[in-house]
């Protein structure tokens, strides 16, 4: 058939509306003759002839997009499905359809629906960015990267596909993929706030910080009233030490919103920081609401803000509520007795040199290996150090995890079948604690990193002791407690300390004066310890404080409280960082270590112990303020344990005027500290041994959690067998 006789054969069937085999021939035409303009102008008519039959009225159609505009999604949707009956091929219901559903949260059918829209229309990438916004909510993500890449592949300036692929490969932890997509859209549309927000958030996941600060500064520039880019630079700010920049972040987010208690936190946490003494007055003003009324806030952040336990678990379970969606529940026995060797998995992003592995290098060194197989699960800096390598010789199974995402991380550890997982991070910095909202094993227990309840019942036991969680105070608590025998804190007795020899004048402190030291960060000390020690420095003469240096805000502002209380700066004195070992031999040139009240000083206080520093403390009421008693009864020190401002003040001026019993408790400290429960690791690690055969045992025998009382035991004993057989 000739070229002139096809295209009449395809008209004549056009006009008996057999609209199929026309697209038919001229499909074949076009296949025989791709530039024939003829055959294609007649193609895309019928075309759009096609589609306007399969939809309904024009009015009709636009009465449907005036109602999902205005939110009627329900409405809107059944409209939809009454007419979809009609016009089963309309990309236009199908896909209004999909999108009501999406907005209604009927996600299975607005899945469905799409898929269909797409089926009519495959290069509709409204229709197929839609789908894979239905599967990232279904969290089926990789099957929404495969819509949103289809959608890039014929529309690579398609912003919305762009940005969403690069939200869900974030979520997956493809967190250098995810920053590629994001920069495009970027680049494509750079007055977008939001695109530059979702931006800041993977580039701070890969650690760059600046840039992440950057972009949110962008983004508020392009929206001064996008509180949460506010929010996060101010986050960023402090992280990079630029706080008082982080205050001015935080002030202009509650500018946006003045009842945004987070912003208002964490303000107040840098105001702390930079010992700005206008905070306690500020929190006074909110305290009976932050944290409490929709907004939930950091509880380490407000850990050093009142010594109020009630408070704070009421504070965290809202913030745990967040945190912690769809708890999974205890998981059934799986055996019928004690496997021959335990399976403990530790969770942290520090097992490199940081206060943690100062504490718990020597644990993992003491673990029996007979009983227990050891699995360190690591998601912070791959920082190949002596802590670092120490911890590999002696774990049994060490896993990089710091670039997997949640979803891989908790299939990965429920693949290594871990009878206890225990956190190491709780509330503090770069934390991925959600991830025991999924039981991981069928014990989860909460330990060191952060002193206080997790708020949620994705923890079955918080380790502590006697003095830091005494009797009665269980209520603070929505774990149950596993008390240890001594002090909570585990420490290290082959921590070195350097043989480096201080001199006084070497670390710029008076030759002969009295020397009170304080090493605790700047945001522990609040005006109610500051008055008492400016009042022993006017009643010691010549005594010094020899304190932290934080940051260059903060020695200002304690300067001139110091001159307001009548006191010369100069005789606070700020000591420089330098490395542990170095830390630790300088600290014995000080006379007596101070401790602050809300949130005692922890591994620093263990860290003055263990440099035979006497540390002087007041006992308060939630753990962070008992640690320090902890600390000094497992040492055999109680004395220096006070229970009000007055004893503490008049203890410490004692002991300033008494060189005598001062040395007398310097010598003790020595010999305790060869022989004192704080400092010996391996009696320490039988205990918690037995402490996790407890806890395993009653999940063995089917019985919920409990408060456990670890008993003290002879090193290298055990009461608990291997063959230990569940009830």
């Amino acid at each position: 058939m000739t070229l002139a006789k096809s295209l009449n054969a395809a008209k004549r069937l056009e006009r008996t509306d057999k609209f199929d085999d026309a697209a038919k021939i001229y499909g074949d035409i076009l296949a025989r003759y791709p530039r024939n303009v003829n055959a294609r102008k007649a193609l895309e008519s019928l075309s759009q002839r096609l589609r306007q039959a399969s939809d309904p009225p024009a009015v009709v159609k636009a009465k449907l997009a005036k109602g999902f505009a205005a939110g009627q999604f329900r409405v809107t949707a059944t409209s939809a499905a009454e007419l979809v009956r009609e016009y089963q091929d309309s990309h236009f219901l199908w896909s209004l359809l999909g999108r009501c559903y999406l907005e209604l949260g009927a996600l299975d059918k607005s899945a469905s629906c799409l898929t269909r829209a797409c089926e009519i229309e495959p290069k509709s990438g409204e229709s197929r960015t839609l789908l894979g916004n239905a599967l990232k909510q279904q969290r089926k993500f990789h099957d929404a990267i495969t819509q949103y890449s289809k959608v890039i592949e014929a529309e690579p300036d398609n912003l919305a596909a762009l940005n969403n692929l690069g939200n869900t490969l974030a979520t997956l932890g493809r967190f250098t993929e995810a920053a590629q997509h994001q920069a495009t859209a970027c680049k494509l549309a750079p007055q977008n706030a939001q695109l530059q927000y979702n931006h800041a958030g993977t580039l701070r996941q890969l650690g760059d910080l600046n840039g992440a600060r950057d972009l949110y500064e962008s983004a508020v520039k392009i929206s001064p009233d996008f509180a949460a880019a506010h929010f996060n630079q101010g986050q960023i700010n402090g992280l990079l030490g630029n706080r008082t920049e982080a205050i001015r972040n935080f002030d202009s987010a509650l500018e946006v919103n003045a009842d945004d208690d987070r912003s208002r936190v964490q303000k107040l946490h840098q105001m702390a920081h930079i010992s700005d003494w206008r905070w306690p007055e500020e929190y006074q003003q909110h305290r009976r609401h932050l944290g409490l009324r929709g907004t939930a806030c950091s509880p380490f952040a407000m850990l050093s803000m009142e010594d109020n336990p009630d408070l704070l678990r009421h504070r965290t379970q809202a913030y745990a509520e967040q945190q912690f969606s769809d708890v999974a529940p205890p998981l059934p026995a799986r055996a019928s007795k004690r496997p021959k060797r335990l399976r403990v998995g530790y969770f942290s992003a520090d097992f490199h040199a940081h206060a943690t592995m100062h504490l718990m290098g020597g644990l993992f060194e003491q673990h029996d290996p007979n009983r227990f197989e050891v699995v360190a699960y690591s998601y912070g800096p791959n920082r190949q150090d002596d802590s670092r390598k120490r911890l590999l010789s002696h774990v049994t199974h060490f896993r990089e995890m710091s670039n997997v995402s949640n979803t891989n991380f908790v299939a990965a550890a429920q693949a290594d079948k871990l009878d206890i997982a225990v956190d190491l991070k709780g509330y503090t910095g770069d934390n991925r604690s959600a991830l025991f909202a999924t039981r991981l094993a069928p014990v989860h227990m909460s330990y060191l990193g952060y002193p206080g309840t997790m708020g949620t019942p994705a923890f079955d036991y918080l380790i502590g002791d006697h003095t830091v969680c005494p009797p009665g105070s269980e209520r603070h608590y929505s774990e149950h407690l596993m008390r240890m025998p001594h002090s909570y804190q585990i420490n290290d007795d082959q921590r070195q300390i350097s043989d480096r020899q201080f001199t006084r004048e070497a670390c710029g402190l008076p030759k002969d004066a009295f020397v009170f030291c304080s090493f605790n960060n700047s945001y522990k000390i609040t005006p109610r310890e500051f008055d008492i020690w400016m009042r022993l420095l006017a009643q010691v003469d010549g005594s010094v404080l020899w304190l932290l240096r934080s940051n260059e805000w903060s020695q200002a502002n304690l300067q001139r409280e110091a001159e307001a209380r009548g006191i010369d700066p100069s005789r606070l004195v700020f000591a420089d960082r330098m490395p542990q070992q170095d830390h630790l031999a300088r600290q014995k040139v000080a006379d007596l270590f101070l401790d602050t009240f809300i949130y005692n000083a922890h591994t620093t206080a263990s860290d003055a112990l263990w440099a035979g520093l006497p540390v002087l403390t007041l006992m308060g009421q939630q753990f962070a303020s008992r640690v320090g008693g902890s600390l000094l009864k497992a040492v055999g020190l109680p004395e220096l344990i006070t229970q009000s401002e007055g004893d503490y003040e008049a203890r410490a001026l004692e002991l300033a005027r008494s060189p005598d019993d001062l040395l007398g408790l310097r010598s003790r400290l020595t010999t305790n500290r060869k022989t004192a429960s704080l400092f010996q690791t391996e009696a320490f690690t039988r205990a918690l041994e037995r402490g996790f055969d407890m806890a395993f045992d009653r999940y063995l025998n089917g019985l919920a959690p409990d408060h456990l009382n670890v008993p003290e035991m002879e090193t290298g004993k055990t009461s608990l067998r291997p063959e230990t057989v569940a009830a």
